[in-house]
Parts: C-alpha cells; structure tokens; sequence
C-alpha cells in the first residue's frame, strides 16, 4: 500500500487525500488471479466475438476482389456498411467482457444477454469518449490525456450502475477526483505491458488480443477500489452536463472537419488502385542488359 499524493492535481481535493491506493504490483496480481478464474468465461466471449468479426472481414475482402470496379461507390458503401457492422460487433464484445468481469458471477449466457441489451448505450458511451479526447488532444496533449484518464471508469458505472451517456462519464470523473496521478500511473503501468506485448514478433497480435480482457479486468479492479473508498459520487448537475455535452459536440465536429479534409485532399481511388494494382501485378524481371556488339578486326571473314 502507498500514500497518496494530490496535491495540485486535476481534481485534487476532498476527504478521500489522505486515504491509499492499492501498489501497482498488488493490483496486477489480484487482477491476474480474476482473469484466470473468468478465463473459461473469456474463452466463450472471444468465440462469439470474433466469429463475427472474422465473417465481416472476409465478407469485405471479398467483395473488394471479385468486383471488377473495386473503388467504384457500391462497393465503398458495402465495404463501409461493413466497417460500421465491426464496430458494432467490436462494442458488443467490448460490453460482454465489462460484464464478465464487473459481475464474477454471471455465466456465459447472462453475460452475451446483457450485452445484446446495452450495445446501444455502450456504443454512445464510447463515442462521447472519443469525441471528448479527441476535443482534449486539439489544445495539445496534456488535456487530452487528463481526459482518457477521468473517462476511463464510464463503461463500469453503466455496467454497475446503468448510468450512460454524459452521466457516466461525469460520474468517472468524480471518481477519479483526487487520485488523478496515482489512477494515472497505474494506468500507464498497463497501458505500457499492452503496448510491448503488441509489438512482439509474430506472436504480438494474438498475445494483443489474450490481454484484452485481463486490460478490461486490471482497469474493472481499480475503479472498484475507488468505488469503496468513495461510495456514492454526486450526479452531475444540468449545468455541468450542459457543458461536458457543448465540449463532446465540438469534439465531434472536429472528428468529422478531420474525416472531410481527408476525403478531399486525400486520392483514396488512386491509392486503393495502386494498392490493387501492386498485389494483381508480378514482379517483373529487371531487363537484362544487350551484349555490345565489338567488331572484329584483323579477322579473316572466311578461312
């Protein structure tokens, strides 16, 4: 256990100053210890995840090869209708592994249901999370770190507590209200083991994806040590959810000039045809260089 530090904090202040944090070490093996017993629960939630996700994918892939005009709008619109349709997918499963690990009691079957039932309040918790950081990250990248930090809670209050949207979200940021710095380093300890853990050769990718829920797992833990230090937070006000809404909005609006600017400076037909054309096309052999010819002379034409 260590003290907690805060002063001149963002958020800093309270009665809770003075209380500990669990130690990094400590946090990782108690999560350790819940993801091992939830593992066959994982296992389950991955196969339902990712059998989708790879059907999306091929679906795409395939579509993209066998038109004869891969750039042209149908097949974009196909290929987007399939990119929305992973991100759905991808939230879902995002969502039934919150509620594995905020309820170790629940079963495989309890868990997909109350992830089919809340995918839509996930998704709008997610975008509003992405919106505010992106809004923080434009006035540099202090704001949009202090953001991801407060915010990062959000998915476990609407799995606990059934709070969404803006309300959640304020509601995390209470939480994290005086602790800024150690729910920060301790988020950045794991944040760092999944990024190393990505970057592995030929294993990175699948280790990425076993580390998902233990990342889920590790973060569920500190917000529930937080929540028993703390108990209940406030509500946030009308006035406060106001605000935080006029911030999300910008920060949407900012996500959308970003995405306009790209489409229209951006030749996306070229370099998906050049991209097309790369794959169709062997490589060819270099030319090989002619013989010069050097005339004989001082030879006999005929003997």
């Amino acid at each position: 256990m260590e003290e907690v530090k805060t002063e001149g904090l963002p958020g800093a202040g309270g009665p809770e100053r003075n209380k500990k944090l669990t130690g990094i070490g400590e946090l990782f093996g108690r999560s350790w210890r819940l993801y091992r017993m939830r593992f066959p629960v994982f296992s389950l939630v991955y196969l339902f995840y990712l059998t989708p996700l790879m059907l999306i994918s091929a679906f795409c892939f395939y579509v993209y090869k066998v038109s004869p005009h891969p750039v042209n709008p149908l097949v974009m619109a196909w290929i987007a209708a399939g990119v929305i349709m992973g991100v759905l997918v991808s939230v879902w499963g995002q969502a039934a592994f919150v509620y594995a690990v905020s309820d170790p009691s629940s079963g495989v079957r309890t868990v997909l249901h109350r992830a089919t039932e809340s995918v839509r309040k996930f998704f709008w918790v997610y975008l509003l999370f992405f919106a505010l950081t992106v809004a923080g990250f434009v006035f540099l990248v202090v704001p949009g770190v202090v953001m991801m930090v407060w915010f990062s809670f959000s998915v476990f209050i609407l799995a606990g507590r059934g709070d969404s949207g803006i309300t959640a979200l304020l509601e995390s940021r209470e939480y994290v209200k005086g602790f800024w710095w150690p729910v920060f380093i301790r988020l950045l300890a794991v944040w760092t083991l999944s990024f190393a853990l990505s970057y592995l050769p030929v294993v990175g990718s699948f280790f990425s994806l076993l580390f998902m829920p233990y990342l889920i797992t590790y973060t569920s833990q500190l917000y529930e040590e937080l929540a028993q230090m703390k108990g209940a937070v406030p509500r946030p006000t009308e006035v406060q959810r106001k605000k935080w809404t006029f911030i999300t909005a910008a920060g949407l609006a900012i996500t959308v000039c970003v995405m306009a600017y790209g489409a229209t400076h951006v030749d996306l037909k070229e370099i998906l045809s050049g991209s097309m054309k790369g794959v169709a096309q062997a490589p060819q052999q270099p030319a090989q260089p002619q013989k010069q010819q050097v005339p004989l002379t001082g030879v006999p034409k005929s003997i």
